[in-house]
């Protein structure tokens, strides 16, 4: 793939593979899409997606249960008790769905495909930093927390109504192993007990991680996180180690063990989704974050900041490349600054296509609005098609695609911040299908394609 055009920048540092690090003159700074090299195992881009791929069938359906006559509704599932924040959401095995309200570490669970939800269930995901994945091989549903200083992760086996606490050990890639040595980083220690945390490492506002389906890494799980070696507002545009990097977790013994990706091309980037694509590869898409640098406008903004960052991994989820920026999907309302916002992505589950769902809202650099849903039907290359879901005050987003065989099939969820009252006033769970989507309107970057017209 070439080389997208390259955009200067005030700040951009640029991580090519997991060993390497670029970063530009502050005179004159560069954002070039990742260009193709091999990944860290030493193979080629199309050996790593080609490699022993295989399909796990019985999770993937055929595409007309998500069809038919447009189906949509919605109703409020968190209020009260303060600010509604932090919405993540996620479908067990048989079907359950899991609504959470992370900033009170309140989850209720629905297991009719959303008709109706149970009661409020007390969970110990909370804190800014949960996320949930579901363990294809096991039916487990696993969140990962690190950002407390203490690693470990919390397991459920009765699809999402009780919960269990499990120590795990964090492996760092190279180059944070790098700074710790030579002192521009550290693990933090916060646990009384002593223990030393990945602090500054965290799965902050992930959307839903994965377990792969396809290759050589098959059964591994994945999600992704963000890096902080400082946690700074206003951090040093020298040193690399001051940045903000969006990255991923994955582990390969069931959750024990979790080792730490190269991080995403370009810094200053955080709260993202991935999904794994029907021929192995992984879409990534982040928010930009350069709020964290440039509050007070003192040095100019990177080029299209109000829009989402994208890149690839070939190799499982090690390493991210052919960095691109959308121009198509907003980051959310930055409130007329490059701020973003964390947005919602799933794959729907059909056998040999990559329809992906991507929720925000749709007032790029204004305020938080008008949250709104957009569909490609190429592995998140274009996205030809969106609609409105709620035209008031909304923000933060999580989406969920119905499991096939279950009360789940053929709707899509999405549970966001957001209600007459404010962004933050309550949280709603909406539901639809395909065919709801499709009578939205288009958006010039790319066709819907003729065989997913109902």
């Amino acid at each position: 793939m070439k080389a997208s055009r390259v955009h200067p920048v005030n700040l951009v540092v640029v991580v090519t593979g997991i060993f390497g690090l670029i970063l530009a003159e502050r005179a004159g700074f560069y954002c070039p899409a990742a260009q193709p090299e091999p990944n860290q195992l030493g193979e080629s881009r199309s050996e790593a997606v080609e490699q022993d791929l295989t399909f796990s069938g019985a999770s993937e359906g055929p595409l007309e249960v998500f069809l038919g006559t447009p189906r949509f509704d919605m109703q409020v599932v968190f209020e009260g008790d303060g600010i509604v924040r932090e919405p993540y959401l996620a479908i067990a095995l048989d079907g359950t769905l899991l609504a959470v309200r992370n900033n009170k570490g309140h989850l209720r669970r629905s297991t009719d495909g959303g008709q109706t939800w149970g009661e409020i269930i007390p969970v110990p995901i909370r804190h800014s930093d949960s996320n949930m994945i579901v363990d294809e091989r096991t039916g487990d549903i696993l969140s990962v927390r690190m950002w407390d200083g203490r690693d470990r992760v919390f397991r459920s086996k009765d699809h999402g109504k009780t919960w269990t606490e499990e120590d795990i050990t964090v492996k760092l890639n190279p180059l944070m192993e790098e700074w710790e040595r030579t002192g521009r980083w550290k693990r933090v220690t916060k646990d009384e007990s002593g223990r030393t945390g990945t602090y500054y490492l965290h799965a902050n506002a992930s959307e839903a991680g994965i377990t792969l389906r396809h290759g050589k890494h098959k059964g591994r799980l994945l999600v992704t996180a963000t890096f902080r070696p400082h946690a700074k507002e206003h951090p040093s545009d020298r040193d690399p180690a001051d940045a903000i990097y969006s990255c991923a977790i994955f582990s390969d013994d069931g959750g024990a063990t979790w080792h730490v990706s190269g991080f995403f091309p370009e810094g200053y980037t955080e709260e993202a989704g991935l999904v794994e694509l029907h021929d192995g590869r992984i879409y990534y898409n982040s928010r930009s974050h350069s709020g964290y640098y440039d509050k007070s406008r003192a040095r100019p903004l990177r080029p299209d900041e109000i829009f989402r960052r994208e890149a690839w991994s070939y190799d499982g989820g090690q390493t991210w490349q052919d960095f691109r920026i959308s121009r198509v999907l907003p980051d959310g309302g930055g409130y007329g600054r490059g701020y973003g916002m964390k947005g919602g992505l799933t794959r729907l589950p059909v056998r040999g296509r990559d329809i992906l769902i991507f929720s925000n809202a749709d007032t790029a650099g204004g305020p938080r609005e008008r949250l709104t849903v957009w569909a490609s039907f190429d592995g998140g290359q274009t996205w030809p098609i969106k609609r409105l879901v709620y035209p008031g005050p909304s923000a933060y987003s999580s989406l969920a695609a119905g499991r096939p065989s279950t009360p789940s099939e053929g709707w899509i969820y999405l549970l966001f911040e957001g209600g007459p009252g404010g962004c933050y006033s309550a949280m709603q769970v909406a539901r639809f299908n395909l065919s709801w989507i499709l009578e939205g309107e288009l958006t010039g970057d790319g066709t819907v394609p003729e065989w997913v017209r109902p």
